[in-house]
């Protein structure tokens, strides 16, 4: 199912990552507004290939790349360790320039709690990226503790964030961003089309 599993909307597609995807998603994580954000990156293509071989055998876990309709690589997503009616969210990494993370989070906890029929969803945020923690609490997130020192990234101890969303709290919060979302789908494509670059700058 993790490798059919997959939405449509607001000019995007979310579907699942695939080996090809592997020189962009190292882009991605080693950019400088997202390194200390989120866990260890892969240095290199071969390394991110090569986790992406192990990923592929895995159950319970689904990477999403997000792109245009056009095919231009936005980000990625996940919802990953799927236990019972649970999972986590994460892997949420958007390029910077681009007003994708309200379609795509909607996409994505749609998939979450319509096609997967979740009853909540986990998140763990470094403390120090404020930016994801409003966006967490804007899609209907409740705080529910921190961890000092939850998580090694770069070799450093870095304190996380806990969340967790139920599907009645989304169902609320749809309702209010999503004529947000809706309005980002003009911008998404005027992006597109004033960055023609965009296709191959990574």
């Amino acid at each position: 199912m993790r490798h059919v599993l997959h939405a449509e909307g607001f000019g995007l597609r979310l579907r699942p990552v695939q080996m090809e995807d592997a020189a962009f998603i190292v882009w991605l994580r080693n950019q400088d507004y997202v390194k200390g954000k989120v866990g260890d990156s892969a240095p290199d293509v071969a390394s991110q290939r090569k986790w992406l071989e192990a990923y592929f055998q895995q159950e319970g876990d689904f990477y999403f790349l997000l792109e245009t309709a056009a095919g231009t690589p936005l980000g990625t997503n996940g919802l990953y360790d799927l236990s019972g009616d649970t999972a986590e969210w994460g892997r949420y990494i958007i390029r910077p320039t681009v007003s994708a993370a309200l379609p795509c989070c909607l996409l994505t906890y749609d998939l979450a709690f319509r096609e997967l029929k979740l009853r909540e969803l986990l998140a763990r945020c470094v403390s120090t990226n404020l930016a994801v923690h409003s966006l967490c609490r804007k899609l209907g997130f409740r705080q529910s503790g921190t961890k000092s020192a939850g998580q090694i990234i770069g070799g450093e101890p870095v304190d996380m964030v806990h969340f967790t969303l139920n599907a009645g709290n989304w169902l609320r919060a749809r309702e209010r961003v999503l004529p947000l979302a809706q309005f980002a789908e003009a911008k998404i494509k005027e992006w597109e089309e004033s960055v023609p670059e965009c296709k191959i700058n990574y």
